[in-house]
């Protein structure tokens, strides 16, 4: 159970826009089990919500809810199937890899992702997978978005692994269908202990905008003192309320300082521009300072400072109220947020005799 306090300086992301304070409450549950074959995860969440504004009170202002199930049909090949709900009264939380800023209205987005791994020998491997993703402003515009990947992999050293690969996607609107195809080549290398570096790159052939390029690279570390992540991809996707794909080039970092097994801070930062076909432009800039504690037993506390700044729409003008709401100039906002989380947990390890009287240092 976690009771989040919001202020928001900008509550409906308009270029003027209007203080807010919220007060919401999330329970929620996770449960899992695993074994050497089979892993299963579940989450589900809702949020309750009041705040100063009478129209945002709410009972049900998001759910969440998470699947995940992998499977060892053999030594050398895992299935995978991860399914996912979201809905929200703020759409640009359910666009992650744009950011866009929107008015507050009610979508969902549902999310299926069957995937395949095959281990051929020591250094190569297969992976396939398809990922269907729909999502859609409540009483608005549905945009479907179907995803094909195929790589192969070959460990040529023991820290060097070169891949090639597929990937299709296939749009879907009430407008017009687009499809594009792309080979890429990849380059991944583990520079250190803990420190990896990947990019990926290669020639795509779109329905809409003829011969592109399609590329995504990262670099992550992690140790004792720090967790960080770099990540740049340009590609295309779909974003809620705009029809047809859109062309975006996005850059996060993320990273976390543990500075005591109780406390750590988090800052994360990101970029994103995003073209449509008909050429409406937008970017985003976006960052976030954190802070936890866990004091022990079963509390977490948490802070945070957010800024969105977004230039320029990629979405059609609204009315609400009887006047036009602008989207095409600039829109600022500031978030601050503070957490308090109650999660109680229970775990049980069902354990073989032999392995069980190890663990607990018995010899039998």
């Amino acid at each position: 159970m976690s009771l989040f306090t919001v202020y928001d300086d900008n509550i409906f992301a308009r270029v003027n826009g209007s203080a807010g304070q919220m007060l919401q409450l999330r329970p929620s549950l996770e449960g899992s089990y695993e074994n050497p074959r089979v892993r299963l995860l579940g989450l589900y969440s809702f949020d309750m919500q009041r705040s100063n504004f009478s129209s945002l009170n709410t009972l049900d202002a998001r759910r969440h809810a998470l699947g995940e199930t992998r499977f060892r049909t053999s030594p050398f090949t895992t299935l995978g199937f991860i399914m996912r709900y979201d809905r929200s009264e703020t759409p640009g939380e359910l666009d992650a890899d744009s950011g866009f800023l929107g008015e507050r209205r009610q979508a969902e987005r549902i999310e299926l992702n069957p995937t395949y791994a095959r281990r051929f020998d020591t250094r190569t491997s297969m992976t396939a997978g398809y990922d269907w993703t729909t999502e859609n402003l409540i009483e608005g515009e549905r945009g479907t978005l179907h995803i094909g990947r195929t790589t192969l992999a070959r460990a040529v050293t023991t820290r060097t692994t070169l891949s090639a690969g597929y990937v299709g996607r296939y749009f879907v609107d009430h407008i017009a269908d687009h499809t594009s195809h792309g080979i890429v080549l990849g380059w991944n290398r583990e520079l250190a202990p803990g420190t990896r570096v990947s990019f990926f790159a290669g020639p795509k052939v779109t329905s809409y905008g003829g011969l592109t390029p399609e590329a995504s690279a990262s670099f992550a570390r992690s140790t004792n003192r720090i967790r960080l992540a770099v990540d740049y991809w340009h590609g295309e996707t779909i974003v809620l309320g705009v029809q047809g794909p859109v062309r975006a080039d996005s850059i996060t970092t993320r990273s976390t300082w543990p500075l005591t097994r109780r406390f750590e801070l988090s800052a994360h930062a990101g970029v994103s521009d995003v073209t449509t076909l008909d050429a409406r432009n937008s970017t985003i800039y976006r960052g976030t300072l954190g802070a936890s504690w866990s004091p022990g037993g079963l509390y977490t506390v948490a802070a945070s400072y957010g800024l969105d700044y977004q230039d320029g729409t990629i979405r059609n003008r609204m009315v609400l109220d009887n006047e036009p709401i602008r989207f095409d100039d600039q829109i600022l906002r500031h978030v601050f947020r503070v957490s308090v989380t109650v999660a109680p947990r229970y775990g049980r390890s069902i354990l073989p005799p032999d392995e069980a009287a190890r663990a607990k240092g018995v010899t039998r």
